[in-house]
């Protein structure tokens, strides 16, 4: 096993020693018997109907991929949603078990479609990165209308939400360089690679190549259908948008009714956990979540709330494990061949 392997597995290790550590103490302190009974009262039927509106959700995070992977082949080559969607469940599932929450699964992914008649494995990195940093700019984009409505309300430490603001901002910034370095044909990953000297290495240096008609790939995407770029960016902000909807749905089988501005703010703010080094954001979630209902007033019980968030994703874990498990070594064989 190689050092940074290694460091990988401490680092997995102590994140989630630190999430568990956060979740028994939040559990503690919000009273077990009292998350029970919150959880009683929002019952199975509804919590059937909100894995409906999750499944439904999921839907055009597989629509948005396919499009891009479509766009990447010939006719007579296009995938079908339903194989899309399945292996978008196989990242979700892995990108959740690690401490990159957003990002994690992303060679999973890659490796599943690449299981594909005719597929390679350019494509299939294209278009997952693609994929991923579309969701992303739409991600930060909503934490930070989040953040901004919580700074003009007033509510909770100016400074902190200024400090998260920018730190957001930042990572926005990257992100729009990295699509424009890409858009103009300059190459992004390429110049990290040549910069750290990589392709100096004799083992490495047949890599450079393989970025670069992998970037070029995602050139010829972002340049060529500027229509078909507003579709993606379209069902990026519609999907980001669900988790309002899901708020409004957890909190009324609740037994709690919340206007927009709180459910808008429930939705966004606790989002900044995932994008922490804690598996799945445990622990830090379910705190953000107790935060906002503290500075909100609103009467849920944390726990009970983010449970019903996290009991959905279980199931979404299981059916995104199963569907690697199903590939067996096939699957394998493609992840250690980097292909």
């Amino acid at each position: 096993m190689g050092k940074r392997r290694i460091f990988k597995w401490i680092l997995f290790i102590l994140s989630a020693v630190l999430g568990v550590g956060l979740f028994v103490g939040l559990f503690i302190k919000q009273d077990p018997a009292e998350i029970l009974n919150s959880l009683l009262t929002f019952g199975w039927l509804p919590f059937i109907g909100f894995i409906g509106i999750s499944l439904l959700n999921f839907t055009f995070y597989a629509w948005r991929w396919q499009l891009i992977i479509n766009a990447h082949l010939k006719k007579g080559q296009k995938i079908s949603l339903w194989q899309v969607y399945k292996h978008r469940m196989g990242g979700y599932a892995i990108s959740y078990l690690t401490p990159a929450a957003q990002v994690g699964g992303e060679p999973v992914r890659i490796a599943l479609l690449a299981t594909e008649k005719g597929m390679t494995g350019k494509v299939a990195t294209s278009s997952a990165l693609l994929d991923i940093s579309f969701e992303l700019v739409a991600y930060v984009v909503f934490i930070i209308a989040g953040v901004a409505l919580a700074f003009f309300e007033g509510l909770g430490d100016g400074n902190s939400f200024t400090i998260i603001g920018i730190g957001l901002g930042v990572l926005l910034i990257f992100l729009f360089s990295f699509f424009g370095a890409l858009r103009s044909g300059r190459g992004f990953f390429v110049h990290i690679f040549r910069a750290t000297r990589l392709n100096k290495i004799k083992r490495l240096k047949s890599w450079e190549k393989n970025i670069v008609d992998t970037e070029n790939m995602m050139t010829t995407f972002l340049s060529k259908n500027p229509r078909l770029i507003g579709g993606v960016v379209t069902l990026s902000f519609l999907m980001i948008s669900f988790r309002v909807i899901e708020a409004f749905y957890i909190a009324f089988f609740l037994g709690v009714a919340i206007n927009f501005g709180q459910a808008f703010l429930m939705s966004t703010l606790p989002g900044i956990a995932l994008l922490l080094p804690v598996p799945g954001g445990l622990g830090v979630f379910e705190g953000s979540y107790a935060g906002i209902f503290g500075i909100l007033a609103i009467p849920l019980n944390a726990v009970a709330f983010a449970l019903v968030i996290r009991a959905r994703d279980l199931i979404f874990i299981l059916l995104g494990l199963g569907h690697i498990f199903s590939y067996g070594r096939k699957f394998l064989h493609k992840m250690r061949a980097g292909e």
